[in-house]
């Protein structure tokens, strides 16, 4: 590992300690640090991190339009060079922005797109977190047998696949605790309490012992205990003040001022009322809603899809996604029974014309036979998807089509493809194929696109063999 990836990589190491610690002034200087080491290497990861770490800092500061300028520059670089995981951060980011805006439905639609992605990703502790926050969402809706259910997910998850995580089980835990006070349960809440109280990130980091020390209030609230509560609260206050966690203070002051007016202390309320106005009128002087247009969190995430599943050459889908929508039509396919037939379509020769004509000619082969699938596609385009799966093989994939069928549509796919010719100075270059097509009807037991690929790849072999240019269709009355 060179000089500057060890700096870039220690940084982040210290960034994420620190924003996990709430020492967020502490992290936007290393964050700043980080960014402009990143712009002199290029290291667009590290600036997206960067921009990621800063946006999150600004906002529990308070310095909502800060937070937001770093948003924008997350998404432009998201746009450009962003990934699945990018577009995980990128919904984590909206759900912050509509947490903030207080429109929890838009939120909660941003934290099931987490979910979705972690999952398919296997990002467990992601899946577990984004869980846990919709939890949260929910309790602040009253919705407390839901997120009970959700609770229990998170938990299950975090168990599960992340065990060590014992602070994102913390978390997951005072969720629990403030079901339990919503469903006024409350010797569930005193229990879960007791468990959570010893755990060392409670005790050592300020921060946690903050949040811990709020849900606990809000216990002894439920109970009547206000004296108690109010130390507590004051307590948890005075944490979040150090940081100048504006978000936690603005919470905290709602409820002290709920408290002293339960005890009768009219005065304080209207103290703590006043405090908590002041706060709220800074946080929400510079309202996003309007804002949100530009920042079209659905635009980023359509061009990030776009640029991770279509083929850079042709425009048609590549490889993974052919696999993935394959594998989910294989499982809808258990409850459906529709048919699924894979043609692949291999060019003949192609090395042959590569070699004699040059390999930009070999692209414009290539992109041809692109369209002339697409051509064939558009009959039934929300059935069917063309994809390129490498070099000069293509894979069109059917659905809902019936098996006596097939082979109708493999001679239109292969006449289109055979009608196109690439202009080689006055020459016209026309092209054959070889195509194996097989369907989910020959092979009941295929659950995973490789298993439909397999038979196919093996009927394409055969067509190859068996001189090159025609179609194999393999099926139960010829397997």
């Amino acid at each position: 590992m060179n000089a500057l990836l060890y700096h870039l990589t220690r940084l982040e190491s210290i960034i994420n300690n620190l924003f996990s610690d709430g020492k967020y002034k502490e992290a936007i200087k290393a964050a700043k640090e980080l960014l402009n080491s990143a712009n002199e290497s290029d290291d667009v990861k590290g600036m997206m991190n960067a921009h990621l770490h800063l946006a999150g800092c600004y906002y529990f500061l308070g310095e909502i339009e800060t937070a937001f300028q770093h948003i924008l520059e997350y998404k432009k670089l998201c746009n450009e060079y962003g990934d699945d995981r990018d577009k995980y951060h990128l919904y984590r980011l909206s759900a912050l922005i509509y947490e903030y805006e207080q429109d929890l439905s838009e939120a909660k639609k941003a934290i099931e797109s987490c979910i979705e992605i972690a999952e398919e990703l296997e990002m467990y502790y992601e899946v577990s977190g984004s869980y846990n926050t919709y939890c949260s969402y929910l309790i602040l809706e009253g919705n407390y047998e839901e997120a009970l259910n959700y609770a229990n997910k998170a938990l299950a998850i975090c168990e599960t696949h992340c065990p060590r995580e014992i602070l994102l089980q913390c978390h997951i835990y005072l969720n629990f605790v403030s079901i339990h006070i919503g469903m006024k349960e409350l010797e569930k809440a005193e229990q879960m309490l007791k468990k959570i109280e010893p755990n060392l990130y409670i005790n050592n980091l300020p921060h946690e012992k903050a949040n811990f020390l709020y849900v606990k209030a809000t216990f002894h609230c439920a109970k009547g205990e206000f004296n108690e509560a109010l130390q507590l609260l004051n307590e948890s206050y005075q944490i979040f003040a150090a940081y100048q966690n504006q978000i936690k203070l603005k919470a905290i002051l709602k409820t002290i001022a709920a408290v002293y007016e339960s005890l009768g202390d009219y005065k304080k309320s209207y103290e703590a009322m006043k405090n908590y106005i002041k706060i709220t009128e800074k946080l929400y002087s510079n309202r996003l809603a309007s804002k949100m247009k530009d920042f079209d969190i659905q635009q980023s995430i359509k061009a990030i899809e776009k640029r991770a599943n279509v083929d850079s050459l042709t425009g048609v889908y590549n490889r993974y996604f052919l696999e993935t929508t394959c594998n989910k039509w294989l499982k809808e396919n258990k409850k459906s029974g529709q048919h699924i037939c894979c043609a692949i379509i291999d060019v003949d020769s192609f090395k042959v014309i590569n070699d004699t004509y040059g390999h930009l000619l070999g692209d414009e082969v290539i992109k041809g036979i692109a369209q002339a699938c697409l051509k064939v596609a558009n009959e039934d385009q929300e059935n069917t998807i063309v994809g390129r799966y490498g070099g000069d093989e293509f894979i069109v994939l059917f659905k809902e089509s019936q098996p006596k069928n097939i082979m109708e549509k493999a001679k239109k796919l292969h006449n289109e493809i055979t009608s196109f010719h690439v202009n080689y100075f006055s020459q016209e270059i026309k092209v054959t194929v070889s195509i194996g097509v097989v369907c989910t009807s020959s092979i009941p037991y295929a659950k995973k696109f490789a298993q439909l690929f397999k038979v196919a790849d093996q009927a394409l072999y055969m067509a190859k063999r068996q001189g090159k240019n025609q179609i194999v269709y393999l099926s139960n009355d010829n397997c």
